[in-house]
């Protein structure tokens, strides 16, 4: 069974004040609240960076986000690229 990527979290995005968001592998927002275990796991997996890059301006635009608040946004990565459909789907479970 292949596991349907638009519904596996790859980005865990961090705003002040916020919930964080959770996104899949083309930075659409499948889910509003990450859980305590996925926040754990995005933690411990990855390093936080900032999402200034051309690839967010959708994310930053779908979600109306100001130039002050797109500065301060952190993101952690959390598939990257070597995972088994197994791993992927444990993850989609987070």
């Amino acid at each position: 069974m292949t596991v349907d990527q638009s519904s596996v979290p790859h980005y865990v995005v961090l705003l002040n004040g916020w919930r964080p968001y959770v996104l899949n592998v083309d930075r659409i927002v499948i889910r509003r609240e990450a859980s305590r275990l996925l926040l754990a796991f995005a933690r411990s997996h990855g390093k936080l960076e900032g999402i200034d890059g051309d690839e967010w301006n959708m994310f930053s635009d779908a979600q109306d986000l100001s130039v002050p608040e797109r500065r301060e946004a952190r993101f952690y990565a959390l598939v990257m690229g070597t995972e088994t459909e197994h791993q992927l789907r444990l993850l989609a479970n987070l």
